[in-house]
């Protein structure tokens, strides 16, 4: 478990050690409710879904939705920040940038125009385990989409001059992020609860080493990962299955296969609190704990838990920091989740005068809550909400099913983890199934042993995602 604050710089490591845990007896308890759980999102029944293995590992899959106006299509790589050296921390959110940059036939005005003139929006956004390119269009716009998103992933130009230019657009966005105070408390716990791993870094990389990467070191990763057994490409909308597989195949799957990423498992959680001391208006804090991986049958309970301590507005957090208190106006609790590790955490700012009076508050719930558990109202709402939130977050202007960040995530199914499809159908009754009381009870122990950030907004999910 890590606490870490940044307040109105010099900054501060503490080794909590047992201090820590004198101060947090009830700690360990309340892990016992979480412990490899995973907030996941719920999706709707996949009836629609089709997939294609392609011969060179590639994987294509389809959501039909007959008679929508709007599809998305998606590339999504699996590689992100875990998979570098700390020399080039940075390089996957570094191509991420350089591939919008232009390709071998189109520029950068190129794609911009031709994605604005139908009515479409083409993004992209990286996380720790893999980068995605999607894009948005009228579902009459499909096969420009495509064309150009294939265009992006399978031949980008990576000029010199544009990787100059853009390397100083990376440095102002990372210059951003470290003025923000949100930013870097949640960057600071991440770093204490992933000690010397790649976890622990920040996805934009530093200034060392992005103002030290060449060119050559960026393509390099780009030829090394950017392969078929590393790639799945998603549509959801109305979509001819059959022909957007061979679309692709010709574009993406001719290509060695390519190799998966090495990746080595964070060791043993650690207990420490940080605080870092800079001028300003308020104090930011977050709470973290580590929780067990994506595949872990326990994350639903936790997914219904997080909900329940700080989620939604009815969330105890929410209820007695902010409603009852007025001491905060925003307090809650999230869940990121990787292969191999997953995160719990709490975040939210106040005046200094406040700050430890929020302590004590989210200490007391915290307490609470492991030693009552979960009653049996919360759990039904949590249990009813749940699903209806998930629909509205992916629904967008045309069909919950039709966004960037909906069921056809690979992230969350497993594609990019395993190769294997994920998608189950039983997702959903899950959520009732397996986040009973006694599934809330069933582990008490390792919270005091675990850590997590919150997650930072725009899916550098992320999701897991």
């Amino acid at each position: 478990m890590a606490i870490a604050t940044h307040e109105a710089g010099t900054a501060e490591v503490v080794d909590a050690g047992e201090s820590c845990r004198a101060a947090w007896p009830h700690v360990g308890q309340l892990m016992e409710h979480i412990s490899g759980r995973r907030a996941v999102a719920l999706p709707p029944p996949v009836d629609d879904v089709r997939r294609t293995e392609l011969p060179h590992g590639l994987r294509v899959l389809t959501d039909s939705v007959p008679g929508s106006n709007a599809a998305t299509l998606a590339v999504w790589v699996g590689v992100g920040g875990r998979d570098e050296t700390e020399e080039h921390s940075g390089a996957s959110h570094f191509l991420e940038h350089l591939l919008f940059k232009g390709t071998e036939r189109r520029s950068a005005r190129d794609l911009a125009a031709g994605i604005d003139e139908v009515g479409g929006d083409m993004n992209a956004y990286t996380s720790s385990e893999y980068t995605s390119f999607y894009a948005r269009v009228p579902a009459v716009e499909i096969d420009t989409a495509l064309d150009m998103l294939l265009d992006v992933v399978a031949a980008p130009a990576l000029r010199a001059e544009e990787f100059d230019a853009e390397r100083e657009v990376i440095l102002e966005e990372l210059a951003a992020a470290e003025d923000d105070p949100e930013d870097v408390v949640g960057v600071r716990l991440f770093e204490a609860l992933f000690p010397g791993h790649p976890l622990g870094r920040e996805v934009l990389g530093t200034s060392m080493s992005i103002s030290g990467m060449t060119r050559d070191d960026v393509a390099a990763f780009f030829g090394n990962f950017y392969r078929p057994c590393n790639l799945v490409v998603t549509c959801a909308g109305a979509v001819d299955h059959d022909r957007l597989a061979e679309q692709v195949a010709i574009r993406l799957d001719n290509d060695p296969v390519g190799e998966r990423p090495l990746r080595s498992s964070p060791g043993q959680a650690v207990s420490a609190v940080i605080i870092e001391h800079d001028p300003g208006e308020l104090v930011h804090m977050s709470w973290g704990w580590r929780t067990a991986g994506a595949r872990d049958e326990d994350r639903y309970a936790l997914a219904v838990l997080n909900h329940v301590l700080g989620a939604g507005p009815s969330s105890r957090l929410f209820q007695t920091v902010r409603e009852e208190h007025g001491l905060t106006y925003s307090i809650g609790s999230a869940v990121s989740q990787y292969t191999d590790a997953g995160v719990l955490s709490v975040a939210c700012a106040t005046t200094p005068s406040k700050a430890l009076r929020v302590v004590d508050l989210v200490h007391g719930e915290l307490a609470r809550l492991a030693g009552g558990g979960v009653s049996a109202e919360e759990l039904a709402r949590a249990q009813r909400s749940m699903p209806r939130i998930v629909a509205a977050r992916v629904g967008g202007h045309e069909h919950p099913r039709c966004t960037p960040r909906s069921l056809r995530d690979p992230a969350r199914t497993g594609e990019l983890a395993a190769g294997t499809s994920g998608l189950r159908r039983r997702d959903r009754s899950r959520c009732r199934r397996f986040a009973r009381p006694s599934d809330l009870r069933r582990r008490r122990g390792p919270l005091d042993r675990g850590s997590g950030r919150p997650g930072r907004p725009g899916g550098r999910p992320d999701l897991t995602g």
